[in-house]
C-alpha cells in the first residue's frame, strides 16, 4: 500500500506484484486523473482570477476582547433591547462550479467603536443563561430575516441555548418553519457537554431540520462518531491544512473521513481558506464545499 501512495497520478497498477482488490480501488480513487478533477482544477483558476484581491489577500485584524465587564453587559442589553444587531453573511463555495452553494450567519459586534470578538461575546454570554437564551432567540430571528435571498443559510446554535424542553420547542418553532435553513451545532466554549449536544442534535434532527457539525478535527475540539448519524453536513476546520502540510499522512485519514461522507450522503465543507494555496490543496483532497476569508469580496452585511 506504501507504494501505491507514493506513485505518480495514472501510475500502472500492474507494476505492484501484491495488489490487493481495497488497494486497486483506493488507488484509482485518489490518484486516476479524471474530467471531474480537470473541471475542479477550471473553477479554482475561475475562482482566483475573479477578484485580483483574492492573490495578496490582507489578512483579517483581530477583534478586540478589552472592554469592562459592566461596560460590556450594559451594552449586551442595549443591543438586546433595542435590537441592533448586525451580521456577516460569509459564503460556501462549491467546488464542482465555482457558485455560491450557501451563506453562513455570523455574529459582529460593535462596541464602544470597537469591533469586539464573537468568541468573546458568546462566552461572557455563557455566564448569564436568561440572557444567553435572550439574546440568541432575537438574534437569529434577525439574521433569518435580514438572509440573502434563494440560497441556504447555515444557523449557528449553540447547545447551551437548548438545553430544555422548553428551548427545544422555541428552536423546533423557529427554525422548522425555514426553508432552505441549516442548524450548524457548535460550540464556543469547552464546557459544552456531550449530553447537551447529543440533547439538541437529537431534537433538531426529529423535528425534520437539516444539521452541520462544525469544527471538527479543531485543535481544541472533542469528536463524537455518533453524532454523524444526525448530520447533512460536516464542517471541517482550518486546523487540517496545517496538519496535511506538516505530516502528509494526514491527507489518507482526511480521504477516508471523505469517502465515509461519500458513501453516507454527507457533503463536507473545509473551513479557513485564506490563501490561493489553500484553494488548491481543498480541491486536490476532493472538498466539495470551502468557506473562507478568501472569499471576502462576496460577503454580505448587515
Amino acid at each position: 500500500m506504501k507504494g501505491i501512495f507514493k506513485s505518480a497520478p495514472n501510475s500502472d497498477l500492474l507494476e505492484f506484484e501484491s495488489t490487493s482488490i481495497l488497494d486497486r480501488k483506493v488507488f484509482q480513487n485518489l490518484f486516476s486523473l479524471n474530467p471531474e478533477r480537470t473541471v475542479a482544477s477550471d473553477i479554482v483558476n475561475d475562482l482566483l482570477s475573479e477578484n485580483s484581491s483574492f492573490n495578496n489577500p490582507d489578512p483579517p485584524k483581530p477583534p478586540s476582547s478589552k472592554i469592562e465587564k459592566k461596560t460590556f453587559q450594559k451594552a449586551l442589553i442595549e443591543i438586546l433591547e433595542q435590537e441592533n444587531f448586525h451580521t456577516e453573511y460569509q459564503p460556501i463555495l462549491s467546488l464542482e462550479n465555482g457558485n455560491i452553494f450557501a451563506y453562513e450567519a455570523l455574529a459582529r459586534f460593535n462596541i464602544e467603536g470597537k469591533n469586539v470578538s464573537p468568541d468573546f461575546v458568546f462566552k461572557e454570554l455563557h455566564h448569564q443563561e436568561d440572557l444567553f437564551f435572550e439574546f440568541e432567540k432575537n438574534l437569529k430571528r434577525f439574521q433569518i430575516q435580514n438572509r440573502p435571498e434563494n440560497k441556504r443559510l447555515f444557523l449557528n446554535l449553540d447547545p447551551h441555548v437548548c438545553r430544555s424542553e422548553k428551548q427545544a420547542k422555541h428552536w423546533r418553532d423557529l427554525l422548522g418553519s425555514q426553508s432552505h435553513l441549516v442548524c450548524e451545532i457548535i460550540e464556543n466554549t469547552d464546557s459544552t457537554l456531550i449530553a447537551d449536544t447529543r440533547f439538541c442534535l437529537k431534537m433538531l434532527y426529529e423535528a425534520e431540520i437539516p444539521l452541520a457539525l462544525d469544527d471538527v478535527g479543531g485543535k481544541e475540539n472533542l469528536f463524537c462518531f455518533d453524532f454523524l448519524e444526525y448530520s447533512k453536513f460536516v464542517k471541517f476546520d482550518k486546523h487540517w491544512l496545517n496538519l496535511i502540510r506538516t505530516k502528509e499522512s494526514y491527507k489518507y485519514l482526511l480521504w477516508g473521513f471523505l469517502d465515509f461522507a461519500k458513501e453516507s450522503n454527507i457533503l463536507c465543507i473545509l473551513e479557513g481558506i485564506e490563501t490561493p494555496e489553500d484553494l488548491r490543496l481543498a480541491a486536490e483532497m476532493r472538498f466539495p464545499l470551502v468557506q473562507g476569508y478568501l472569499f471576502q469580496s462576496k460577503n454580505r452585511s448587515v
